[in-house]
């Protein structure tokens, strides 16, 4: 019989610059944490919970972060590549010049977010709005 572990947590926790590969930090919180520049690549990161959390120019790589709750989080210039984000929620985040590149968006919930300069597999999502807004 497996042992049911709780989601490890790193609140409040300064993890700049810092590097996960190959982890399983699936329901982990991150809430309040430093991980701007930090470098993410094949982890697990379902239903995690990032508020508050500032990852600025962080580059994320094959990450799952369905069902994820990235409410105030800072992904200012960061890098986003072959990331599932279905169902996750992004409140009054900063995705500002944010690249997203193969980015599963299916049932994302973005409200209030700033995304100035955010990139969307090379579609600048300014002209992309502008354009929108032009047809309406």
């Amino acid at each position: 019989m497996t042992e049911k572990r709780d989601p490890p947590r790193f609140e409040h926790a300064d993890l700049r610059g810092a590097s996960f590969l190959d982890v399983d930090l699936s329901g982990c919180q991150l809430n309040d944490a430093r991980v701007d520049h930090a470098k993410l690549e094949n982890i697990n990161l379902v239903a995690l919970a990032l508020s508050d959390a500032n990852l600025a120019g962080a580059t994320l790589v094959n990450v799952d972060l369905s069902r994820a709750t990235l409410d105030d989080a800072n992904l200012s210039g960061a890098a986003l590549k072959n990331i599932d984000l279905s169902g996750a929620t992004l409140e009054d985040a900063n995705l500002s010049g944010a690249r997203l590149k193969n980015v599963d968006l299916r049932g994302v919930v973005i409200e209030d977010a700033a995304i100035d300069g955010l990139v969307i597999d090379g579609v600048l999502i300014d002209e992309l709005l502008k354009a929108a807004r032009e047809k309406a």
